[in-house]
């Protein structure tokens, strides 16, 4: 038996191909969308990872001869007021703790040390590695002595597993009723650790927002360079510690020892009359030149910044900082020896200028190390150019001249950008800088065509199948229709 089935209508044929052509043009754009989408991504992820490649956050550092022990190393000073700088497992922030040390450390009226879970070197962002004087064990066992002052840096992980045992350690330190400075972001650590709950506390004016909603227990403050609260005060962005301790020598040494090592160290505007609130802060499209070079390394030169036994921490530490947070350059910690110990007893792991397939494209000499012969024959015979970063003189200090160099080098707008980033005061910069860097420009316009591209390719692809649907529909022809007359 014979099933006749209707056709549809000659007026619903039309709209069912209008609509499978309107999906199919959707599914296409979706696709396409996708594609360059994931490639925009993808390239920013690999430039991230670049970035945590070159920071040496992702690298396993080898342990220098002679710079782990049994034993403490010895701390810094003789003074009655112990200061102990914790060092985080996951990687810690710099001049979180170089800067402070070195303000405490001026002073005779303080013993300063750095202490750890373990002697391993840790490593510092952007930075040479330090390697710990002490650690948890040594002070809970008595072998050495307990701190009066915990300073608590940013760490890269602050929630995670890496510093389960740091945030314990804290946690038991503040028990005892201990002085307790958070340095930036290590107000997150101090949180973590339950320390802050109930008091009064700020951080890098970045972190505000989120740490409203994850610590709620805990007073988060904006628009002061730091806060007290009791025996407990966090500092706003990084530099932000340097006045931050230097309050703290006001109250545990007095006035006069605060003022003559305020003078020293040089940060712009500060005096103990001076108040405690600055400006709020905020991501704004100015910050496109820092943005994109943290989101597209390559490319960027490689800087050499020289380090020499007896430079201050100070010194050691502001060009690393401003060339790793502006994502400027690279950085290499250079030096004639494996390391160097700074001028008030921290051991950093440096690269030997003798190092195999080593590659800088300038040499910065800060401090100390502009005076260092055989950093200076040896940059002399390569031809390497060099910079010497003027010494510090009354109000300002070693970030001044780290930030104008940079701006020489790639303009104002990013120099003041990272000003911004590290919280440092501008009105006394010097910035002159004429040149632009437009690497980074450049390599994101590269990155949207290569986008633009992905996308664009399931187009190309199918009106590619279309042409050679045709060709082939062309060369396939009936025989008996080759031959006729189509005029």
């Amino acid at each position: 038996m014979i099933s006749f089935r209707p056709s549809p209508p000659a007026s619903f044929r039309p709209a069912t191909r209008r609509g499978a052509k309107g999906l199919a043009r959707l599914m296409h754009a979706v696709l396409a969308a996708a594609l360059a989408g994931a490639t925009f991504v993808g390239v920013l992820g690999a430039g991230a990872a670049a970035v945590g490649r070159d920071s040496g956050l992702e690298r396993r550092l080898a342990v220098a001869e002679g710079t782990r022990g049994n034993a403490p190393g010895p701390a810094a000073g003789t003074g009655t007021i112990r200061v102990a700088f914790v060092l985080g497992g996951s990687g810690t922030e710099a001049a979180d703790v170089l800067a402070p040390y070195d303000v405490f450390a001026r002073s005779p009226k303080f013993t300063v040390t750095t202490v750890a879970a373990d002697r391993s070197p840790v490593r510092l962002a952007g930075a040479p590695a330090v390697v710990p004087a002490t650690t948890f064990a040594d002070i809970d066992d008595g072998r050495a002595p307990a701190p009066d002052l915990l300073v608590v840096p940013a760490v890269e992980d602050p929630k995670g597993a890496s510093e389960a045992a740091t945030r314990s350690w804290i946690a038991r330190q503040s028990t005892r009723g201990i002085r307790i400075l958070g340095v930036c972001a290590g107000s997150m650590l101090l949180a973590e650790a339950g320390v802050l709950d109930g008091h009064r506390a700020t951080s890098h004016w970045s972190r505000i927002s989120s740490l409203r909603q994850s610590r709620p227990a805990v007073q988060w403050v904006t628009g002061q360079r730091f806060v007290q609260d009791g025996r407990i005060m966090t500092t706003a962005g990084v530099t932000s510690g340097i006045p931050g301790a230097l309050q703290l020598v006001h109250d545990l040494a007095g006035e006069s020892e605060a003022a003559r090592v305020g003078a020293e160290v040089g940060y712009p505007g500060w005096s103990m009359s001076t108040g405690t609130a600055i400006a709020d802060q905020a991501f704004n499209v100015g910050d496109a030149p820092v943005a994109l070079n943290a989101a597209l390394p390559w490319l960027r030169p490689t800087v050499g910044i020289g380090l020499t036994d007896g430079i201050s921490e100070l010194d050691a530490v502001a060009a690393f900082e401003v060339y790793t947070v502006s994502g400027a350059a690279r950085t290499v910690a250079l030096a004639a020896a494996p390391t160097v110990t700074t001028k008030h007893g921290l051991v950093l792991l440096t690269t030997p200028f003798a190092s195999k397939g080593l590659h800088l494209d300038r040499l910065i000499l800060p401090g100390a190390a502009a005076h260092d012969t055989r950093l200076l024959s040896w940059a002399g015979s390569r031809q390497l150019a060099t910079t010497v970063l003027p010494q510090p003189r009354g109000p300002r200090g070693a970030f001044d001249a780290a930030l104008e160099e940079l701006s020489r080098r790639t303009g104002n707008t990013t120099a003041m950008t990272t000003a911004k980033f590290i919280d440092y005061p501008t009105a006394q910069l010097h910035l002159d800088g004429t040149s632009t860097d437009t690497r980074s420009t450049w390599l994101f316009v590269m990155t949207v065509v290569l986008a633009a591209g992905a996308g664009a390719l399931p187009t190309v692809l199918r009106r590619a199948a279309v042409v050679r649907s045709a060709r082939k529909a062309r060369t396939t022809e009936p025989a008996h229709t080759a031959g006729k007359d189509r005029s």
